[in-house]
């Protein structure tokens, strides 16, 4: 008997693609593994570039709480709950697949995260210097338009500056992938399945790794079934990402 996978990919802000997953009949599934990982944040050797990272990954968690909230509050829209969803539907329920936080970190070329870093220190302190030459924030398009604003220009090094662990943090997730975490996710699932003798399962994972952990599953003999987000910043940050990425590696790898 044929292993099957139905591999769902979303937004992890969005409830939507949860939603879309369990609407199928779920009667024929065993397990439903959702990306995640433990909640301990442990300490790592590099501490200054591993701590800035950090706080952009607590950032993260904090924009998609705030978010999920305001989200859960929208008239006609109520609050999501996939896990008690599952669990009601019988199934098993595991979200703890993923690589901890820091070894996501340690998966990360050392260039990479080190150029990372300095470039955006650079272009920070390029921000400070220039706060000095103006008072206001203005936009300027050379030879059509010049919009003056009230806005202190102090302002935008002390932004920028807040949000520096959080692009830091972002860049290397989206463009440092190193691809551990894609086998590392369809390694512990496969093997979780093996112990547990499931054989038709659900999987729930960020977009971006739903291409990567259907090949390890397909090479496994696993039949699969992949879903991509629908969501419109999904299909747009697609189509950057297969631009970004190759300009990333020509310039830093």
């Amino acid at each position: 008997m044929s292993k099957k996978a139905v591999i769902q990919g979303e937004i992890h802000i969005f409830p939507t693609d949860r939603k879309s997953l369990m609407d199928r009949e779920t009667d024929q599934f065993q397990a439903l593994y959702c990306e995640g990982r433990s909640e301990t944040i442990s300490p790592h050797r590099h501490r200054n570039r591993y701590n800035l990272y950090v706080i952009g990954v607590l950032t993260l968690y904090l924009l998609y709480g705030t978010f999920s909230y305001i989200y859960s509050k929208l008239p006609l829209i109520s609050g999501y709950d996939i896990e008690a969803q599952a669990r009601d539907e019988g199934l098993l329920f595991d979200d703890n697949i993923d690589l901890e936080i820091h070894e996501i970190f340690d998966s990360y070329n050392t260039q990479t995260v080190n150029f990372t870093l300095v470039g955006l220190i650079i272009l920070w302190a390029l921000e400070f210097i220039y706060s000095f030459q103006v008072d206001t924030l203005s936009f300027v398009i050379p030879s059509l338009v010049s919009i003056s604003t009230p806005i202190p220009i102090w302002m935008l090094p002390l932004v920028s500056g807040v949000l520096l662990p959080f692009v830091y943090f972002s860049l290397l997730v989206s463009y440092g992938n190193s691809g551990d975490r894609d086998e590392t996710m369809a390694r512990s699932i496969i093997e979780k399945c093996d112990e547990r003798e499931h054989d038709s399962i659900l999987i729930l994972v960020g977009d971006k790794h739903v291409e990567p952990i259907s090949e390890k599953f397909d090479e496994k003999g696993w039949e699969i079934e992949k879903q991509r987000t629908n969501n419109i910043i999904a299909r747009i940050k697609r189509r950057l990402d297969s631009v970004n990425v190759k300009l990333y590696h020509h310039f830093v790898l």
